[in-house]
């Protein structure tokens, strides 16, 4: 009651919450899982089977750096990458607790534009979509691009882990990651609808394979890929 009570009418604490819960993580021991449902186990056991020098995850939509985080496992164990979260509270948190990693504060999505982003009193839920009802505490006016885009002038070899959490709008997001996704070795998308599970296989293709479902995420993996670095798994 008392917590539903301080975001409806006093949101602006949550601030002071969040940043001390990065506090804590950032100093105590890793945990064994920061995800909403464990499928960051389930990724760092696939990915420690291969050599992963010159790589990075993509993290669209990351939220914050260590609550509910798809990538702060990896993070934890030694693994970088791009941080892309248009909050500008959230992604200065992860300036300032994930120093190895890029954070940029664009949105994403299938075309270049300026999109009204709205931020709830519970930012994980804050979304780009007009459609939802989110509680919004403010709104905003936030550039977004296709991640390919995004990707186009950073330097790697491929893409460890590709995360897509974007409420509403992840199936515009995979839109605009026709280039990103073949360099992708492990990918994953949260659904929101039964029906957008078939929309990620047709647009994902042959080349990958779904490996497990986690509540509401997605995980692929790229067959492709796996072939064409063989010499790269242990």
């Amino acid at each position: 009651m008392l917590k539903t009570l301080i975001v409806r009418y006093l949101p602006f604490l949550g601030r002071y919450k969040r940043f001390c819960v990065a506090i804590i993580n950032s100093i105590l021991p890793a945990k064994q899982s920061y995800s909403q449902h464990r499928e960051d186990i389930f990724v760092l056991n696939l990915l420690k089977e291969y050599t992963l020098e010159g790589s990075l995850y993509v993290d669209i939509g990351a939220n914050h750096p260590s609550d509910i985080s798809n990538t702060y496992l990896l993070y934890r164990h030694g693994l970088n990458g791009i941080i892309i979260e248009p909050n500008e509270e959230l992604i200065n948190l992860f300036r300032k607790f994930r120093k190895r990693d890029i954070p940029l504060m664009v949105g994403c999505s299938n075309e270049a534009s300026v999109l009204k982003f709205n931020i709830s009193k519970t930012p994980v839920i804050s979304s780009f979509s007009q459609s939802r009802d989110i509680n919004t505490y403010k709104s905003t006016y936030i550039p977004v691009m296709s991640i390919d885009s995004v990707l186009s002038h950073i330097d790697f070899t491929f893409i460890s882990f590709l995360s897509i959490d974007v409420e509403g709008l992840n199936y515009e997001v995979l839109q605009g990651a026709s280039v990103t996704i073949k360099r992708s070795l492990v990918v994953c998308i949260e659904f929101d609808l039964e029906s957008d599970k078939g929309k990620f296989n047709d647009l994902l293709g042959a080349d990958f394979e779904l490996l497990a479902l986690f509540g509401c995420n997605l995980i692929y993996f790229n067959k492709i890929l796996m072939a064409k670095f063989p010499a790269e798994k242990k």
